[in-house]
């Protein structure tokens, strides 16, 4: 189904977007969240968490209510040999699923994580076994599933 940019806007997060993510994760991401919720930081954590060199969020509000109705978060780190992005959260909110917001969100975060500098080298995320239209989604959008593993997935981008 394509993306209806009459009913949904998408952007990437700002610093007065962090609330309204952890609130959605909290609400919606029981799934996700099965060790428990993510809790509301200082000012300082918020700014550091919110950095574009250390983060990149993906959001779907729905334009009429401004409810956010989906979410995908990218963390930015580097190592001595290369840069790795990991997709820590996709979540589309249930009561819009089946409208394409899962692959609009994730292909503005693969968007978003090629803008980075210094490049990535390699996006990493797991996604378990039970979750096959998700799974199904990353694969269409180049993830592989790395050798020996049931639900680690990774993107080599290529320079």
């Amino acid at each position: 189904m394509p993306f209806d940019d009459d009913r949904f806007r998408i952007a990437a997060a700002r610093l007065e977007d962090y609330r309204d993510c952890l609130t959605f994760l909290n609400e919606r991401g029981q799934d996700l969240l099965r060790s428990g919720d993510l809790e509301y930081r200082d000012a300082l954590f918020q700014a550091r968490l919110m950095d574009r060199t250390r983060t990149r969020i993906s959001i779907i509000r729905e334009r009429e209510t401004r409810q956010m109705v989906a979410v995908a978060l990218l963390m930015v780190s580097y190592d001595w040999r290369k840069g790795v992005g990991s997709v820590e959260y996709v979540l589309v909110d249930t009561d819009f699923r089946g409208c394409g917001l899962g692959r609009v969100v994730m292909e503005d975060l693969l968007a978003q994580a090629r803008e980075v500098r210094p490049r990535l080298a390699v996006i990493r995320l797991v996604s378990e076994p039970w979750h096959e239209a998700a799974r199904s989604l990353y694969q269409k959008l180049g993830f592989t599933l790395v050798d020996g593993s049931d639900r680690h997935f990774e993107l080599r981008l290529h320079h």
